[in-house]
């Protein structure tokens, strides 16, 4: 192999070249050969046959008995082998399997896009001097899992007629009953226009020779699609100090034994590592019994030098080739940066080798840098996306002055008046048959039937409880609590003012926050938007929930921009959360302009209220729009949060959903009983005091020289801007008063976040600062 030390970028293309043997007489006859196919059939393929030397007496497809033959003769550890094989390769790909996608993207219009596995397959399997069964289980088994209808192998068959017990068993395992014995570029033509026996197939898989490559190429572009361009197959390495000579020879080499016109690449930072590459190449390959092939090989591939490794990086890319082994120190680092590749082998103990034949991906990839913009063989391969819509009369008339204007813009005047001749008939808008809510919901959601438990099939009094299998002594929490707390309910309902029907009761605000999500977001697709800084348990319950979350930034006074807010929001959005008073800033925003969000946005608007008894911006509880969701809790003002006790203000029709989504007893009846008997006690002088004291310890704070700025509070804490938040907060702490540092939040740079406590808590708080 070459060794070549820091080629110029004007040699990079050279470089890159692959070993190629164009030849304008294989299309000739490739051309000719489809031709005759297409016209002729069965009677043309057995001509064919006949001329190149190919067996066919008996007939082209394997039979039954041969499959039966496979099963007696293939020995067992090859079998066991495949099963491994088989079960790793069918988890990796199961697991790609897309679901159904169904989209409101605006009241009364639906969109939904649906996986349909494409009717009939065909699968090639080369023959040739290496009889790949491996390439039987890549294509068989996404092909099996996508459910395929049709499904058809071809694949050369030797001079003696018998396929190997290999292939024929790993072809069972898939389940694929229908092969030909019969190759080259005759098969292609055979699999894209049908013959008589063997049926004309929708897309065409599988590796092969130039005259196979060729055939799927003319095809593709006439009635057939083909899986990815492909050519010869190739490798490339990139290698440190730190990687073993002999396993990057190794790998070099297992790529150059697939044929004469297979490349090998190493790239590498120091030459006297590329020739100890370059002497185990040499060893290894004396050793191995296709040596020849390996030769020819190893005559266009070549070992690079470049000087750093942000130069190998971009070397890298600009090869894009099938396989990337990466044997270097920050392997996983590096594999994260690589764009181009079909299939990447991270460290020193990943052979490609792995990955050609047992780790579960897929083998199959594209070539000849094709990688810049083709993925390898997986389960979309195998799959269609089909669209549909429906769309309501009241969907029609919100779209219709938008479809109107941009067909008479493009001068289609047609596609202008079937919205018109509708919306004549229609008239005024209608209400949607599926309202603002329903169209939100994820469709497993509104499927869903709900856990009866025992204690929501009764409803009333009795002595005799025989119903939920508890122990029947008594010990006070012995029986479960009422999974529809309607005593709690009750209470909150009149010191609220809301009614019981729109009250949830938690296990914490937390508990309606994920539910939110739960409900409304599908995994993987939709998003929400929050503010920052802003409640950190938003963001946690959408990563949680595989939900994306977008935060908007607040303006540097810590004010909302409700423009900027909904601008974040697209037809994928389903939430957009406002806390208020903002935890950790402290501040409330107006009523007006929260309600003004709500009104512009057709989604769900979550108002968390925590802080809100505490504030005199006044709560939505109530507020009566049906978007709306106001979470509280009782952990602040009143004083519970070791019960975790949140609550969730929201139409009946929310409120509906969350008691069918939430476990059946969710709240425990001990801390039921508490809160309720906490719930006697006047609240109001503590609220008032702690606001006091709050007015108090910002203004003291003010005062003291190394705090240069108190935020503005409606909450029971304030933020507080100083020169050295992280040393004030490890000297507190070393002082026992423990606060929040907030310094590592957006927007909060040299923030602390500090309780109002007791008047002697924060007394002591204040001469800690002060002597600081």
């Amino acid at each position: 192999m070459e060794i070549i030390i820091n080629p110029s970028r004007d040699k990079w293309a050279s470089l890159a070249e692959r070993i190629t043997n164009d030849n304008p007489e294989i299309e000739r006859r490739v051309r000719d050969i489809i031709d005759r196919v297409r016209k002729g059939g069965d009677r043309a393929l057995e001509e064919i046959c006949r001329e190149i030397g190919d067996p066919f007496e008996g007939g082209f497809k394997v039979t039954e008995a041969e499959f039966e033959e496979a099963k007696r003769t293939i020995g067992g550890d090859v079998r066991k082998a495949i099963d491994t094989a088989f079960d790793n390769i069918y988890t990796f790909h199961k697991a790609q399997m897309p679901g159904r996608i169904t989209v409101s993207t605006a009241p009364g219009v639906t969109c939904i896009q649906k996986p349909v596995p494409i009717g009939r397959v065909g699968l090639y399997i080369p023959g040739g001097t290496a009889p790949l069964f491996s390439t039987v289980l890549m294509l068989g088994v996404p092909s099996l899992i996508a459910a395929c209808p049709r499904r058809i192998l071809c694949t050369p068959a030797p001079k003696n007629g018998k396929l190997c017990p290999e292939l024929l068993y790993s072809a069972q395992k898939c389940g694929i009953a229908d092969i030909w014995k019969i190759g080259g570029a005759q098969a292609i033509a055979a699999m894209a226009y049908g013959t008589g026996s063997i049926p004309k197939v929708d897309k065409i898989f599988g590796p092969g020779n130039r005259y196979v490559t060729t055939a799927k190429q003319i095809v593709s572009g006439v009635n057939t699609s083909i899986d990815m361009p492909a050519g010869p197959s190739e490798v490339m390495v990139l290698a440190d100090d730190s990687a073993n000579p002999a396993f990057v020879a190794a790998d070099l080499l297992s790529q150059a034994e697939h044929g004469r016109d297979s490349q090998a690449i190493l790239l590498c930072l120091d030459e006297a590592f590329a020739r100890k590459v370059s002497d185990e190449v040499e060893r290894q390959a004396s050793l191995l019994r296709r040596r020849e092939m390996v030769e020819g090989s190893l005559s266009g591939s070549r070992l690079i030098v470049l000087p750093d490794k942000q130069t190998l990086l971009e070397f890298a890319d600009y090869y894009a080739p099938e396989h990337l082994i990466i044997s270097m120190r920050d392997a996983d680092e590096i594999a994260e940066s690589i764009n181009a590749a079909g299939s990447v082998f991270i460290g020193g103990y990943t052979p490609e080798s792995a990955g050609d034949y047992a780790s579960g991906t897929n083998h199959t990839l594209p070539t000849s840098a094709w990688a810049r913009s083709c993925s390898g063989v997986n389960i979309d391969s195998f799959i269609r996306k089909m669209t549909l819509q429906k769309i309501t009369a009241e969907g029609l008339g919100r779209l219709s002055d938008t479809i109107v204007q941009m067909a008479q813009a493009e001068g289609l005047q047609a596609h202008a008046e079937a919205v018109r001749v509708r919306m004549a008939c229609v008239g005024p808008r209608k209400e949607s048959e599926e309202g603002l809510i329903s169209s939100l919901l994820r469709e497993n959601i509104k499927a869903l039937e709900p856990y009866s438990c025992a204690r929501d099939e009764f409803d009333g009094k009795s002595t005799v409880m025989l119903d939920a299998n508890e122990n029947p002594y008594e010990n006070g929490v012995n029986r479960y609590p009422d999974p529809r707390q309607r005593a709690l309910k009750e209470k909150v309902s009149a010191i609220k003012g809301v009614p019981e029907s729109e009250i949830f009761v938690g296990n914490g605000s937390d508990e309606a926050i994920d539910l939110i999500y739960r409900i409304f977001c599908n995994p993987g697709r939709d998003n929400v938007v929050a503010m920052a800084p802003t409640y950190g348990m938003y963001k946690v319950a959408a990563d949680i929930n595989g939900v994306e979350y977008r935060p908007v930034a607040l303006n540097e006074d810590y004010t909302l921009d409700t423009d900027k807010l909904l601008s974040a929001a697209d037809g994928l959005t389903k939430a957009i959360f406002i806390c208020s008073p903002n935890n950790p800033t402290g501040n409330a925003f107006p009523r007006d302009q929260i309600l003004d969000v709500a009104r512009r946005f057709r989604g769900i608007v979550v108002v968390d209220e925590a802080y809100i008894d505490f504030s005199q911006k006044g709560t939505l509880a109530g507020c009566g729009l049906e978007n709306v969701i106001v979470l509280q809790t009782m952990s602040k003002a009143r004083a519970m949060a070791g019960l975790r006790i949140g609550l969730a203000f929201a139409s009946r029709e929310i409120i509906d959903i969350f008691t069918k989504v939430k476990y059946p007893y969710n709240v425990s009846c001990a801390a039921i009983e508490k809160c309720l008997e906490i719930l006697e006690y006047d609240f109001a002088k503590d609220v008032e005091s702690i606001i006091s004291e709050r007015s108090r310890l910002s203004s003291e704070l003010g005062k003291i020289a190394s705090v240069r700025e108190v935020k503005p509070s409606d909450a029971n804490f304030v933020l507080i801007r100083v020169d050295d938040p992280n040393g004030m907060y490890k000297y507190l702490v070393d002082n026992g008063v423990i606060v929040r540092n907030r310094n590592s939040v957006q927007g909060c740079k040299g923030c602390l976040r500090i309780t109002v406590g007791t008047p002697e808590e924060n007394d002591k708080l204040l001469k800690l600062i002060r002597q600081l």
